[in-house]
């Protein structure tokens, strides 16, 4: 009898995170592309605020997104779906990666793709409209996103594996076509570019 209740909270726990985890997919394949400004608070585990930020972030699915970081440290994260690159203006470096490689930006590449085999290495736990991604590989990051029933992303969190909490709130958001250029990078004359991808 124990064994038969022990497996049935097993299977009751593991339908739960699969409905969480099909809800979230759902909700955010009802925005095909969008824009929004972005704040950003970093903390520490003891939530001592370490750093603010704040920029603008363009999603079209799937996995074009173009992430741009104006305060403190300008950084442009651009993808194109096949290619990415990440650009610091400040010591005009760029790396060049390809998209499966730029596994530092897992939390994209599920925003923009809800059949992307990342999703394969968390289960999802939801709490009304807020949704925590936890690793079931050997990734040092978690999650957390909530997603309004419209599609709609007010928030995402990035948690380290020492605690430490990088917070988005979003705000001015508008939906609609975004040209595929915006998704691209052209280096500016003079950059140093560190070119990554397989050959």
């Amino acid at each position: 009898m124990k064994r038969i209740l022990v497996l049935l909270c097993v299977f009751i726990s593991c339908s739960v995170w699969a409905d969480a985890k099909d809800l979230l997919k759902e909700r955010l394949a009802k925005v095909d592309s969008f824009y929004a400004q972005f704040k950003q608070t970093v903390t520490t585990a003891d939530q001592q605020l370490i750093q603010e930020g704040q920029g603008e972030l363009w999603v079209k699915r799937p996995n074009l997104f173009n992430w741009q970081i104006n305060e403190p440290d300008e950084t442009s994260i651009i993808s194109d779906g096949l290619d990415f690159w990440m650009y610091t203006p400040a010591v005009e470096q760029l790396t060049i990666m390809s998209f499966k490689q730029a596994t530092d930006n897992r939390l994209l590449m599920l925003i923009t793709d809800s059949n992307s085999p990342v999703w394969q290495d968390y289960r999802v736990e939801r709490k009304q409209n807020q949704f925590t991604l936890l690793p079931t590989d050997n990734s040092q990051k978690s999650y957390m996103i909530s997603v309004l029933p419209t599609g709609m992303i007010a928030d995402f969190a990035i948690i380290e594996e020492d605690g430490q909490k990088s917070v988005y709130e979003l705000s001015h958001q508008t939906l609609g076509p975004i040209d595929n250029q915006r998704f691209r990078f052209i280096a500016p004359p003079g950059t140093t570019i560190d070119d990554q991808r397989n050959n």
